[in-house]
C-alpha cells in the first residue's frame, strides 16, 4: 500500500500538472480568437486544442483518483493505534515464530534423511549396469516423486529460504512485514464502513485468542469477528477476520 507521503506527491503533482495545462488552454484560446493568426508565437492549432482539452480531463480525473487514496490512507493513519488489533496480531506473531522455531528442526531432520535417500539413488543410477531398463524407471520415477513430496512438505519452512540473512532472522522479518499488512487490511476494511475509527473500547481478543466486537466510526458501526481456519501447516497461525456493519 502506497504511502500518505507519495500519494502526497502524486495529488501535489497532477495539481501542477493542471495549472499548467490551464495556462496553456488560456494562450491557445486566445490564438483561436484570431483564428491563430495573431498572439500565436507556439503555432498552436485545433489539434492543440483537442489534446490539451483531452490532457487536462484526464490530468482533473488522476487529481481526483490520488485524492480519494490520500482521503482513505489518512482514515487508516488515524486508526492506526487501535489496542486489540495490536494486541491480537502480536500473539498471532509470536504463535508463529513459535511454531517455526519448533519447524525448523522437523526439517533439518526430514532433510538429513532426504539427502539420505538422494545419495542412494544417485549410486544406483551410476551403477545402473545392475538394474533392467524397467527397474531404472522405476526408481526414476520413486526419486522424483520423493523431492516433490519433499518440497510440498516443508514448503511452508523453505518460504524463509531466500535473500541474504540466515533463515530465522528472515523468518521472524517477513512475519513482522506480515503483521503490518495484516493490521492494514483490518483497518482498511473496517474503515470502508465505519470510516475513521471514534471508538473501539468494545473490541477484545476473547480468552479464545480471537479478536471480536464492534468498531465505531465517523460513518457507522461494524462488527468484527474472528475465525480460525485450520488445515495442514496452517492451523497454529490461520486466521479469518470478518468485518462487517451493523
Amino acid at each position: 500500500m502506497a504511502s500518505i507521503e507519495f500519494i502526497q506527491k502524486r495529488v501535489d503533482g497532477a495539481k501542477t500538472k493542471i495549472e499548467k495545462l490551464n495556462k496553456k488552454l488560456e494562450r491557445i484560446e486566445i490564438a483561436k480568437a484570431s483564428n491563430y493568426e495573431e498572439n500565436n508565437p507556439y503555432c498552436y492549432s485545433d489539434y492543440d486544442l483537442r489534446y490539451t482539452v483531452r490532457d487536462l480531463e484526464e490530468a482533473k480525473a488522476n487529481l481526483q483518483k490520488y485524492e480519494n487514496q490520500l482521503a482513505k490512507e489518512q482514515e487508516k493513519a488515524g486508526s492506526r493505534n487501535v489496542k486489540a488489533i495490536n494486541d491480537f496480531l502480536d500473539k498471532w506473531l509470536q504463535n508463529c515464530i513459535e511454531y517455526f522455531d519448533l519447524e525448523y528442526p522437523k526439517y533439518q531432520a526430514a532433510r538429513e534423511e532426504y539427502f539420505r535417500k538422494d545419495r542412494e539413488y544417485c549410486q544406483r543410477f551410476n551403477n545402473r549396469s545392475n538394474q533392467t531398463p524397467e527397474e531404472r524407471k522405476a526408481d526414476r520415477k520413486e526419486h522424483d516423486k520423493m523431492k516433490r513430496d519433499f518440497r510440498a512438505a516443508w514448503a511452508h519452512v523453505t518460504q524463509f529460504d531466500h535473500g541474504s540473512l540466515p533463515w530465522r532472522e528472515t523468518m521472524v522479518k517477513d512475519l513482522t512485514q506480515e503483521r503490518i499488512r495484516k493490521y492494514d487490511d483490518i483497518i482498511e476494511r473496517t474503515n470502508e464502513i465505519v470510516g475513521k475509527i471514534t471508538d473501539a473500547s468494545k473490541l477484545r481478543v476473547s480468552p479464545k485468542g480471537n479478536l471480536d466486537g464492534i468498531v465505531i466510526g465517523e460513518k457507522g458501526t461494524a462488527k468484527v469477528q474472528t475465525i480460525g481456519a485450520g488445515g495442514y501447516n496452517i492451523q497454529c497461525f490461520h486466521f479469518r477476520t470478518l468485518i462487517n456493519p451493523m
